[in-house]
C-alpha cells in the first residue's frame, strides 16, 4: 500500500508546471532579466537519455525578456462589450481606431514579462506565461486567434491543462529542448510525445490534457497560437487535486485509504502552481532544489 509521500511525490510529476492564461509570476528585477548562460545538453536528447544524477549543469535563473518594457495598457470597461455588438466589421474597426486615438488601446501586443506584471499573490518557480486575448488586446475582437508568450525557467513545466475553446500550436522561439506530449480522449488515450528546439513547433487539440518541459538549466521562450480569442484553460492537476470536493477526488483515484479526509489538506498542499519548478531529473541535473 502507497504511503502518502509516494503519492504526494507521484502527483508532483504530473503538477510541476502553468496553463496559459494565468501566467502569474513573481521576480524582482535583479533575478528576472538574466540573459547569459552556458549550453546546456543537445538539443536531440529526449528526456530518458539525460543522467538522472552526476554533477549538475551550468545553470543560470530569471527570464529572458527586455528588462525596459512597459506594462500594456488596459482597455476601458465596457469597451469588449461595445465591440461585440457592433452591426459590422467596419464599425468594430471604427470604434477599435477611436479607441487607439484616444490612447486606451494600441495595436501592438508586448509579450515581454515586465510587459504583463504577474499576479503578486501567486509565486510560481517554473516561469510566465503571457496570453494575448480579446480582454486585453481587444484588436483580436471577431477575429478568433490570440497567442501566448511562455517564458520557462531551467526545468519549468507548463503543466498539464486544456483549453477547451481552443487549438493550440506552440513553438520554441530560443535554442533549448522543449520535451511535450497530449492526451486527446476517451478512445485514444496513448501519449503524444514530441522534443522540439529552436523554431520547431507542435500541435495539441482543443480540448487535449496537454504540457511542455524546458529540459535545460537555462531559460526558455515559446509562442502559442491559439484558433480563439477567447481560449480559456484549466489545469488539470490543481482543478482535480485542489478544486474538486475532496470526497469526490478519494472516489476517482480509488485510494480512499491514502487519500482521506485525514491526509487530503496536507497531501494538496503539496500541488505547485500552474508553471512550476519542474521534474525530479531536471532539477538534479541542474542542481536546483526541488
Amino acid at each position: 500500500m502507497h504511503s502518502t509521500s509516494l503519492l504526494v511525490a507521484a502527483f508532483a510529476a504530473v503538477a510541476a508546471a502553468t496553463p496559459m492564461g494565468s501566467g502569474p509570476g513573481s521576480y524582482t528585477a535583479s533575478q528576472a532579466w538574466t540573459t547569459s548562460y552556458q549550453t546546456a545538453p543537445s538539443a536531440s536528447h529526449a528526456p530518458s537519455s539525460y543522467p538522472s544524477g552526476g554533477s549538475p549543469s551550468a545553470v543560470s535563473t530569471g527570464l529572458l525578456g527586455n528588462p525596459d518594457a512597459t506594462p500594456n495598457p488596459k482597455p476601458t470597461a465596457g469597451t469588449i462589450a461595445k465591440l461585440l455588438t457592433e452591426d459590422t466589421r467596419v464599425d468594430r474597426f471604427t470604434e477599435i481606431q477611436a479607441e487607439v486615438a484616444a490612447g486606451n488601446f494600441n495595436l501592438k501586443f508586448d509579450f515581454n514579462p515586465n510587459a504583463n506584471p504577474p499576479n503578486p499573490a501567486a509565486l510560481p518557480l517554473g516561469g510566465q506565461v503571457d496570453l494575448a486575448n480579446r480582454k486585453n488586446f481587444p484588436l483580436l475582437t471577431g477575429l478568433g486567434i490570440s497567442a501566448a508568450g511562455i517564458f520557462f525557467e531551467p526545468c519549468g513545466l507548463n503543466t498539464p491543462h486544456i483549453h477547451p475553446d481552443a487549438t493550440e500550436f506552440f513553438t520554441v522561439v530560443t535554442d533549448n529542448n522543449i520535451s511535450t506530449g497530449f492526451v486527446l480522449e476517451n478512445g485514444f488515450t496513448t501519449e503524444q510525445r514530441t522534443n522540439l528546439t529552436l523554431f520547431q513547433g507542435t500541435a495539441f487539440p482543443m480540448g487535449s490534457i496537454h504540457w511542455q518541459q524546458n529540459l535545460d538549466c537555462k531559460p526558455a521562450v515559446a509562442i502559442a497560437g491559439l484558433n480563439s480569442e477567447d481560449p480559456g484553460a484549466s489545469s488539470i492537476a490543481q482543478n482535480f487535486l485542489i478544486n474538486t470536493s475532496a470526497d469526490i477526488v478519494d472516489a476517482a483515484l480509488g485510494f480512499p485509504k491514502q487519500i482521506d479526509q485525514n491526509n487530503f489538506a496536507d497531501f494538496r498542499a503539496n500541488i505547485p502552481v500552474s508553471l512550476a519548478r519542474g521534474v525530479e531529473e531536471c532539477l538534479i541535473r541542474c542542481g536546483l532544489k526541488y
